[in-house]
């Protein structure tokens, strides 16, 4: 998948109802996918407020909604009326290629995981293999405070354990 637009496509089109929900969202599952070698993922991430970021993941929203892959919608939570992105796939992106199926699997799951255990998951990766920070608990705690509390920081560890992504498969 050469053209990053039809991944981004063929990643909504591996959720349920090919729509997914946030920014963050989006951005960490392409994070995610691209650290476990997903073909094609090849976006450059900086570290950003919500962990890495790439703007080659928010170009390639950009050009997959220019091309009708998919629509991104704006909508406004009840709680505080904050706005989030929900991303939807058109006819044409419905016939995008997909994603290897092993990948599809995991796009399902996240589409339906905590947005910000799947931040934490990619920040701990992030500051352990990237940042090289030795103590990364701590430096996580730091950055991301109430964010790692209520087992949330437990779930990403966990989840980086089943994906066999460091930090978590040291041990430390």
């Amino acid at each position: 998948m050469a053209e990053p637009e039809k991944l981004i496509a063929a990643i909504v089109k591996a959720t349920d109802e090919g729509k997914l929900v946030g920014r963050v969202r989006l951005q960490k599952i392409a994070y995610l996918l691209q650290q476990l070698g997903l073909e094609g993922a090849d976006f450059d991430f900086t570290y950003h407020h919500y962990g890495p970021y790439s703007q080659g993941v928010d170009s390639a929203v950009w050009y997959a909604d220019a091309f009708d892959l998919l629509r991104e919608k704006r909508e406004h939570r009840q709680s505080d009326g904050a706005q989030y992105s929900v991303f939807e796939l058109t006819d044409k992106g419905r016939k995008a290629p997909p994603l290897p199926e092993r990948f599809q699997h995991m796009v399902k799951e996240w589409a339906g995981t905590s947005s910000v255990v799947l931040e934490l998951a990619a920040t701990a990766h992030w500051l352990h293999e990237v940042e090289k920070v030795e103590d990364w608990k701590k430096e996580i705690r730091r950055r991301k405070t109430w964010k790692t509390e209520e087992g949330r920081l437990d779930k990403a560890l966990e989840l980086l354990g089943e994906l066999g992504l460091p930090p978590a498969q040291t041990g430390r």
